[in-house]
């Protein structure tokens, strides 16, 4: 084998390191609002009920929607018109992917969704998280389910989703949310 093609051999091993590495650290869940039975969630915290295998994806155990977790208290609040600050934990470097962030107003039976992050997620957070749009019509709840789900860009294509229980506050003038589906992939 002559020089270049040794180049070229070590150039693509260098890669499938590299695509390696990353996926050994590309565990994210969501941090704020506090899911489920987060860590991040004082109520789960103080009730010794934590899950601290949150950042990995949904599968035949870890079930859709909302890792088969029932309701529990509010932990955040959504305001018609306002941006929703999601922030995250964790390292995503399965070269972005596709994140959609919903709202359930029927505990996760159906969800709409409110805002779309294809193929960059994770690649342009601000300090860590996004401030997603809600609608300014939305629908007003003292209790309903938002999500947040990501489907990674490189390897496996897991599916990963956490749900938050929120209320939604809309002082104005309120419409039926109509949005398309969460795309719930790989399960």
């Amino acid at each position: 084998m002559d020089r270049s093609n040794r180049c070229v051999v070590l150039l693509h091993l260098l890669l499938l390191l590299h695509i390696l590495a990353a996926g050994v650290g590309a565990h994210v869940e969501l941090k704020e609002p506090p899911p489920r039975h987060s860590q991040f969630s004082k109520y789960y915290l103080d009730n010794d009920d934590v899950d601290y295998n949150m950042k990995s994806p949904l599968g035949p155990i870890v079930g859709y929607p909302c890792r088969n977790f029932k309701a529990g208290p509010t932990q955040g609040t959504m305001v018609a018109g306002h941006p929703f600050r999601v922030q995250f934990d964790g390292i995503a470097n399965f070269l972005g992917g596709d994140c959609q962030f919903a709202v359930s107003y029927d505990n996760g039976t159906t969800f709409a969704v409110i805002w779309d992050k294809l193929a960059s997620c994770f690649l342009d957070t601000t300090d860590g998280g996004y401030d997603v749009p809600v609608p300014d019509t939305i629908p007003a709840a003292k209790k309903a389910v938002f999500a947040w789900t990501w489907i990674s860009g490189l390897g496996s294509r897991s599916y990963y989703m956490n749900c938050a229980d929120v209320r939604i506050e809309n002082y104005g003038h309120q419409e039926p949310l109509t949005a398309h589906e969460l795309l719930a992939v790989n399960l």
